[in-house]
């Protein structure tokens, strides 16, 4: 009996041993967060290049929105710049099929890239 109770006592040590072994185990990373300063998105906006700030992203947008008005059957219905991607919604009324608007969002691109150079631009054609 005293053996059958040493050995009752000794599982049920082991068993609470590898139960805390595993909640350590599964327990998630701490992740550290800090909010940003006004300095260093400042500092961040400098090392991407984006020295003239919100007055020269909004030039920026103008300048591409004057660029598809001029385009042949295209009109500009959004422009969104995140970073260094820039993100064109054009409309027109031509019907296109899926290759003729693959290529006609490549000629768009092009045109785009001499323009505004410094983005990754991504065209989007809807039809109205």
């Amino acid at each position: 009996m005293a053996k059958q109770l040493i050995f009752l006592c000794l599982m049920m040590l082991l068993s609470g041993c590898t139960a805390q072994n595993r909640t350590r185990e599964a327990a998630p990373d701490r992740v550290e967060t800090r909010p940003l300063s006004t300095a260093d998105t400042q500092k961040a906006g400098q090392r991407n290049g984006d020295a003239g700030g919100a007055a020269a992203v909004n030039a920026d947008i103008e300048r591409v929105r004057e660029a598809v008005w001029k385009m042949d059957s295209a009109v500009p219905h959004s422009v969104y710049v995140n970073g260094k991607d820039m993100w064109v919604n054009v409309h027109t009324e031509e019907q296109l099929n899926h290759r003729e608007r693959m290529k006609k969002a490549a000629d768009i691109r092009s045109q785009l890239l001499k323009v505004a150079p410094r983005y990754n631009i991504h065209v989007r054609i809807d039809v109205k």
